[in-house]
């Protein structure tokens, strides 16, 4: 059936669910709307507005103003109203009206009450509408403002465009203001502005199919891109499609669900044409949570595009038992896609799982993430540097910081899972699992790991395929296959040792450069930053022959805070 045959009803029910739950938002007011604005039609009336954060996802918008009393005197009023990062307008706001009180050394309280209400609307970086409603009593009068910004809107603001009207293939949803529900299938190009929210309804895919009908979608820094929450809604980059998701430190992308809640919606899987190790051959793979997504080839220089300064939130849903959507999921993604800045925040399954593929990631967070944060599988041979994961109570009893497959089924076929992964910091809590877990004939190099607090160990192996991929007991890492230096672990067991396994992991580590081993209180850690004494200061160790691995002489994803990579772009208070 064609989207146009049924937009009516399904805008109608759309509307209705985001409606009931207030989510939408087209833009997001915070800092970036203060400063003064004025109408200078109006005699140059005004009003000055100050943000206060106060939340994670919202603070308070103060606002100062004047009008007349009917004595013709300039009557001052104040009004804060509570904005979420899913509002740009708010209703019945009081609207405080102060006299007595002093300012002398002995300050005394003014006394305020209410002389009105008003409602704010805010219509780009540039404009802001105020309408005011006079309390019966007040000698005060009813008026409305529509603003200018004093000077103009700053290069920092993102939102410079005012709404007019959803994009060509997008449908606008006539009650819900500021709403446009993206086709089923985008072929061509597409660009979404951050004036309007933009609505995944069910399966949506950037291209027709595998290497078919591509797409190209471009999303301007400060969008929102939400599920609805009716079904299982998630977006899809085909193979040999794009997606340019490229947000700002002060503008992020965000995609969401319609709830702040975890499974709210399903994530945003990309899939390319790099070499997976189940389909080398001509014969695509079928991803496991949905079987009409193929992809895989042989170009491991292969772009689906760009994620900058992006948020994930409260995705991933379970499709069948041991088959999810995860908050983003690689699919045989090449190295020409670039993902920077991403953090994924409160997914119900994995955050980041790469299914082969050689594609690069920097700069990546998973927070609050109920299974596993990093998860490679697959021939899956990219690389890696600064990532921080953290897991809260909500964290599953078998969920890992890293988990590290080959082939499930076929632990040695080759190209054997073998990514580069360098400075990360992994912090568990009791009901999680383990720290870096490496299985079913798993490769990987990594270098400046550090992990605490798992409820079980802090490194693991599983499987002889694995031992056997590493080394031997005589020399265990001798192959480089499998390899671990400038690590540091505190966790309440370091190791799984058994003495019936071919080494003991602890002496493999052990035997490695720059490794440690401990408790908690001894990386020194205060938070995600390692203090002025950590043993993890001046002790990095580099990443030989590898222009993209910055050099690094620290252990973990942060030398401290005055070179924070996350600050400013990321979820307020999510990262401690």
């Amino acid at each position: 059936m064609r989207l146009a045959q049924f937009t009516r009803p399904l805008a109608f029910a759309i509307a209705s669910v985001l409606a009931s739950s207030a989510v939408h938002a087209a833009l997001v007011v915070d800092e970036q709307f203060e400063g003064t604005y004025y109408n200078p039609a109006q005699s140059g009336r005004g009003v000055n507005f100050d943000w206060f954060q106060t939340s994670a996802t919202g603070g308070i918008m103060g606002m100062a103003f004047y009008t007349y009393d009917a004595q013709g005197r300039p009557y001052w009023m104040l009004a804060n109203a509570a904005f979420s990062d899913r509002e740009f307008r708010k209703s019945a706001v009081d609207v405080y009206a102060f006299s007595g009180g002093s300012f002398g050394n002995t300050f005394t309280t003014p006394t305020g009450a209410v002389v009105g209400k008003l409602d704010v609307e805010f219509l780009s970086c540039n404009r802001v509408k105020l309408d005011f409603s006079a309390a019966a009593g007040s000698g005060l009068v009813n008026f409305n403002m529509d603003l200018e910004r004093f000077s103009g809107a700053p290069a920092s603001c993102a939102y410079r465009t005012e709404f007019t009207g959803c994009p060509n293939g997008t449908t606008q949803l006539q009650n819900l203001p500021r709403a446009c529900i993206l086709p089923q299938t985008i072929s061509g190009n597409l660009e979404l502005r951050n004036n309007a929210t933009y609505i995944i309804n069910g399966k949506t895919t950037v291209g027709g199919g595998r290497n078919v009908q591509p797409g190209t979608l471009t999303i301007e820094p400060g969008t929102r891109i939400q599920g609805i929450g009716q079904g299982i809604d998630y977006l899809v980059v085909q193979p040999g499609s794009k997606l340019y998701a490229e947000g700002t430190a002060t503008a992020p992308i965000v995609f969401t669900g319609p709830t702040d809640t975890p499974g709210s919606w399903a994530g945003l899987v990309l899939a390319g044409n790099a070499v997976n190790n189940g389909c080398t051959g001509a014969t695509p793979c079928a991803f496991e949570a949905d079987s009409n997504i193929t992809f895989g080839g042989s170009d491991d220089n292969d772009s689906s595009g760009a994620l900058r300064y992006v948020q994930i939130r409260y995705a991933g849903q379970v499709i069948r038992e041991n088959e999810e959507l995860n908050a983003l999921t690689l699919l045989a993604v090449g190295r020409g896609t670039v993902i920077d800045h991403v953090q994924v925040h409160a997914g119900k399954d994995d955050g980041f799982e790469m299914f082969g593929g050689a594609v690069n990631l920097k700069h990546v967070i998973g927070t609050a993430v109920e299974d596993d944060c990093l998860d490679f599988a697959e021939g899956y041979t990219g690389k890696i540097q600064y990532a921080y994961c953290k897991q809260t109570a909500t964290a599953s009893g078998d969920s890992n910081g890293i988990e590290s497959d080959n082939k499930p089924g076929a632990f040695d076929l080759l190209p054997r899972t073998q990514p580069k992964v360098a400075n990360v910091t992994l912090i568990g809590v009791a009901s999680g699992n383990e720290g870096v877990r490496i299985r079913r004939g798993s490769g990987g190099n990594f270098y400046n790991v550090v992990a605490t607090g798992f409820g079980q160990e802090c490194l693991n192996f599983n499987d002889s395929a694995t031992f056997a991929a590493s080394g031997s007991a005589g020399t265990p890492a001798a192959s480089g296959v499998l390899t671990m230096s400038g690590a540091a672990l505190g966790c309440a067991a370091n190791f799984e040792d058994s003495g019936s396994d071919p080494f003991l992991v602890s002496a493999w580590y052990r035997g490695q450069s720059g490794n440690s081993d401990g408790t908690a209180a001894a990386l020194g850690l205060s938070g995600r930053f390692p203090g002025a004494s950590s043993i993890l200061l001046g002790s990095g160790v580099a990443v030989p022959g590898d222009s993209f691995f910055d050099t690094a002489n620290f252990k973990g994803a942060f030398s401290g805070a005055m070179t924070d990579w996350a600050r400013g772009w990321t979820m307020g208070g999510t990262l401690d």
